[in-house]
């Protein structure tokens, strides 16, 4: 069987995007556009994947009809699901873009209530889906019921295997899973300045705390900064750390640009890019997404010419 990329979506959700030009709170607001996509940050990844032409299978917990949704949208989109069906029903989570302002407003469910015999089964899904893994990505929040030092687990069965493991979360998961040593963590500016406790002005302060992310455990750390690009910060011997900056565009939707990034990373890393066009790959597809109407949605032709724009400058 072919090899794939693994993404671990716990808390999967059905995300919907409304365009509201002059969204405003407390009024009757129109929608003028409405798209209905398999979410959660893993599922955002695993469908930039299968955009860029790779291999993927997508597992975690569904429930109700928005799970069943879920896994039917990943099929369509050319992921393989695995997911772990539960009782109770897979959250719905909603973003309501105003085109004029950029300003985008979101309200997220929390999602099921899962036991630990819910988690038990994952776990040997998880078990049994490595075996075909080249690389895993684990993204996004952990689900109620279950232990947040379930991404340090699933982290140390990957390592068993010779797996490596991109994660992207944050909070108590983040702090948990660190001292698991992924190969990888992706935390956005925000998200390392609540790991590091301290507010992250300026790239020095980002590029320091980065560094200390590093010793904590990973074995790489990549900063995702928005429009103004993304740091990677690596073994010494590597080069260090690197900067890329993006080309100045029209963003229609940032939404899921973080998911794309990582989508990209994954790409490049399974096919063993060196880290400068890990980071160049990764950095256009979070630029490619923005520039269309959906959440995580790229097209990789714009992928391709972004790559192209992108200035990667060692630091």
């Amino acid at each position: 069987m072919e090899r794939y990329v693994l993404t671990v979506t716990l808390n999967a959700a059905v995300d919907v995007a409304y365009t509201v030009p002059g969204f405003a709170a407390g009024a009757i607001n129109v929608a003028t556009a409405v798209r209905r996509v398999a979410g959660g940050k893993g599922n955002n990844v695993a469908r930039v994947l299968a955009r860029l032409g790779r291999r993927t299978v997508a597992t975690g917990f569904a429930g109700g009809a928005a799970g069943r949704f879920i896994q039917d949208e990943l099929r369509r989109c050319g992921v393989v699901p695995e997911y772990v069906e539960v009782a109770g029903e897979s959250r719905t989570c909603f973003a309501i873009t105003d085109p004029g302002s950029g300003v985008v407003t979101e309200l997220r469910e929390r999602g099921p209530e899962l036991g630990p015999e819910d988690a038990d089964r994952f776990k040997a899904r998880f078990d049994r889906l490595l075996g075909g893994a080249d690389l895993v990505v684990i993204s996004g929040s952990v689900p109620p019921g279950v232990d947040a030092g379930i991404y340090r687990y699933l982290i140390e069965r990957a390592r068993t295997r010779q797996v490596r493991v991109i994660l992207d979360s944050s909070g108590q998961p983040l702090r948990e899973a660190l001292s698991a040593r992924p190969y990888l963590v992706k935390p956005n500016r925000a998200e390392l300045a609540d790991w590091a406790g301290q507010a992250l002005a300026a790239e020095a302060d980002v590029l320091a705390a980065a560094r200390r992310m590093r010793e904590a455990g990973p074995e790489w750390v990549l900063v995702s900064l928005g429009a103004d690009g993304a740091l990677l910060v690596g073994p010494e011997g590597s080069g260090g750390a690197w900067r890329a900056v993006p080309p100045q565009v029209r963003a229609d939707n940032s939404v899921g640009s973080g998911d794309s990034a990582v989508a990209g990373l994954a790409c490049a890393l399974v096919r063993g890019d060196a880290p400068e066009g890990a980071l160049r790959l990764a950095v256009a597809c979070g630029t490619a997404n923005a520039l269309t109407p959906g959440v995580a949605e790229v097209h990789p032709a714009d992928v391709e010419r972004l790559a192209a724009e992108i200035r990667v400058e060692r630091l």
